[in-house]
């Protein structure tokens, strides 16, 4: 996401970016309409909810569920220290504690990137969530989610299967596939994810938050050999691009005067979801990233009252706000800010993790990899939890070197 690009914002309202503003659904389901610089400083009065939109009528009958643990897992990741061999990768080797890579399928594929992370344990196994977006000639195919086995005693340790997510709103026409009834591609950044209570909230840049149930998990025909077909055919069959399962989305909230939202995650307190905002490193004054903290209720239903606003200081930058959120993670009155495009170079990377105590004059901050994305804190292990994102030759620092990993930090060390 560091390569975002702002084409002519300096003489437009409209703000849009390769990297985290892109690709999003104009209602609930269509494109969306490119984030406001207006959007960009908010005070937690002007925030509103809208009450959750349940979009699930469109799997009500005629469809099997799964859930996770009867998702087949077809790839195998690389565990050991390779995570460590990445371009960028500058953590101090006394704060990892696990570390990832994909295989090298997904390591180097231009089309599809991955941005947030999520974890939670079923059954007794460990599982990370990752949310992707398509891009350049695969773009119509969306966003999808990878559900990865990271419990070593498990006999499916360290393998993965990516699922195809999807939405009921069927395109009038298109040019690049062949959509068909029920369901169709969710064409989504996916920026950012968070799991609570059996459901995905996932960041819809300029909506607010998708969710989706893991107990409905699809499992739809593959053997398509074009990979173009979507959706439920005239005879009851299920296509999603070759993927051989689809999750759903079960419904939606939007949130008014708080988009760009770039990422999202739980609180340490499990009480609120915390979004955060993307906006590259500026002189414009006008631009004032922040953070926003929503109030959940028992159900998983974000609440319109109680909003918090945190707008961090980063000293780096010129105007002295905290430019580049791509995570966010919020523990009492501090947040944890996972930042790229820093005007300095910290061991390979312009990336930095800032710590912000609500009310200081700065960050304190600390070295992290280039082209890191958004932050899950896993508390059974006091487990920091982040991914990169770069294939090679995608950066604008790692040539021909592979930048992609997932990793995890001692999260003591950054308290």
């Amino acid at each position: 996401m560091i390569q975002k690009q702002f084409l002519g914002w300096m003489f437009m309202l409209t703000l849009t970016s390769v990297g985290c503003q892109n690709n999003e659904m104009a209602s609930a389901s269509m494109e969306e309409e490119l984030p406001s610089k207006s959007n960009a400083s908010r005070a937690a009065t002007e925030v509103s909810v809208n009450p959750y939109v349940d979009t699930s009528m469109y799997i009500s009958s005629g469809f099997s569920f799964l859930n996770p643990s009867q998702v087949n897992k077809n790839r195998q990741a690389i565990g050991g220290n390779a995570y460590t061999e990445v371009y960028g990768f500058n953590i101090p080797e006394e704060n990892r504690v696990r570390g990832i890579r994909w295989n090298t399928d997904d390591e180097t594929t231009s089309i599809w990137r991955p941005q947030g992370i999520a974890g939670f344990t079923r059954d007794g196994v460990r599982y990370l969530l990752v949310s992707w977006y398509a891009k350049d000639d695969a773009e119509y195919k969306g966003s999808r989610i990878t559900l990865i086995d990271i419990s070593p005693s498990s006999s499916t340790y360290l393998t993965y299967r990516h699922i195809l997510l999807v939405q009921p709103d069927i395109p009038a026409s298109t040019t690049t596939h062949t959509q068909y009834g029920s369901y169709a591609p969710l064409k989504v950044h996916a920026g950012g994810i968070a799991y609570l209570k059996g459901k995905i909230y996932l960041s819809s840049t300029n909506l607010g938050v998708r969710v989706f149930d893991l107990d409905k998990i699809i499992e739809v025909s593959t053997g398509d050999t074009t990979n173009e077909k979507c959706g439920k055919d005239a005879n009851g069959n299920l296509f999603a691009f070759n993927y051989r399962y689809i999750l759903p989305q079960t419904g939606y909230q939007k949130i008014n005067n708080a988009s760009p939202f770039s990422t999202i995650q739980v609180n340490e307190e499990g009480t609120q979801f915390w979004t955060g905002q993307y906006y590259a490193g500026s002189a414009d004054a006008a631009i004032v990233p922040q953070v926003f903290g929503f109030p959940v209720d028992a159900s998983g239903t974000l609440q319109s009252s109680g909003i918090i606003a945190v707008a961090p200081k980063n000293s780096l930058f010129a105007d002295s706000h905290a430019h580049g959120i791509q995570g966010v993670f919020r523990k009492g009155n501090r947040t944890w800010l996972s930042c790229t495009g820093s005007p300095s170079n910290s061991y390979g990377s312009n990336a930095r993790l800032a710590r912000y105590t609500d009310g200081a004059d700065d960050t304190v901050r600390y070295r992290w990899p280039y082209g890191a994305e958004s932050l899950y804190y896993e508390s059974q292990y006091n487990y920091l939890w982040s991914l990169t994102e770069y294939e090679p030759n995608a950066g604008a620092q790692n040539g021909s070197q592979v930048n992609r990993c997932i990793f995890a930090v001692d999260f003591s060390k950054y308290e």
